[in-house]
């Protein structure tokens, strides 16, 4: 790859431990959601992966995007813009689906399509349709917990409601804890290996078909490293006083 500066000062950098990255975005959480999280891990802090964690199924929406620009960066001199080393491709079509996944201990759950915007009524019908099946299949026994985050439609009334009359075991979770939610690695790895695969995506039913492929080669012995994690996690976030975690 060309360079756009001195290679000796590079490997300056190198020798001295730097590299070259893209920055890590960070969330900025709130003091009062740090303190929630901070006393929700206090509480939760005993409660072990067997015992308690492998009866949670954890959930989330996530928007996947295909083809999306982005920057990327290169070292060259002046005048070599257009060499080979220095371009990239041209950026494919953008296509994007919004979904709804869940986990649990025992292997992936149902991950369905959204269909336009989800609101009270959306979610409720995500939920009938998509979340008793998994139920049914890896917690014949009832003994399960529903985890969703805070998301004003997921607290709707009507969607308290629905849980009370269908009676719907859910859990609290504090506010701003993607790091504690452990669907969210689940949906890097999707997102990871989608990028493999863009030369089989040329429309939106690609895209589901790939998501979903990938989605069902998510192994039990991949989940149960995740559910495995959360105690470390609730310590990390504990000692972190609240903030945001490597997780």
């Amino acid at each position: 790859m060309r360079a756009l500066i001195d290679l000796s000062h590079v490997g300056k950098l190198h020798s001295d431990g730097f590299h070259k990255r893209s920055v890590k975005k960070k969330i900025r959480i709130r003091e009062v959601n740090k303190k929630k999280r901070v006393a929700y891990c206090r509480g939760n802090l005993h409660k072990t992966v067997n015992a308690h964690w492998s009866k949670v199924i954890f959930s989330d929406e996530c928007k996947v995007i295909i083809g999306q620009d982005s920057r990327v960066s290169v070292w060259r001199k002046v005048g070599e813009e257009w060499l080979t080393d220095c371009i990239c491709p041209p950026s494919q079509r953008k296509y994007s689906l919004m979904i709804w996944g869940c986990i649990t201990y025992h292997g992936v759950g149902t991950i369905t399509v959204v269909e336009g915007n989800i609101n009270a009524l959306k979610y409720i019908e995500i939920i009938d349709n998509n979340l008793w099946p998994v139920v049914v299949r890896h917690f014949p026994d009832d003994n399960y917990v529903f985890q969703d985050d805070n998301a004003p439609v997921h607290r709707a009334r009507s969607v308290q409601d629905f849980r009370r009359e269908t009676g719907l075991k859910s859990m609290n979770w504090p506010a701003q804890s993607p790091d504690l939610n452990i669907i969210e690695n689940c949906w890097w790895v999707l997102k990871r290996e989608l990028q493999k695969r863009t030369q089989n995506i040329n429309n939106t039913k690609d895209l589901e078909r790939e998501i979903r492929d990938i989605w069902d080669k998510l192994t039990v012995t991949y989940l149960k490293s995740l559910y495995n994690s959360i105690p470390r996690r609730i310590l990390r976030v504990m000692r972190n006083k609240g903030n945001i975690t490597k997780y």
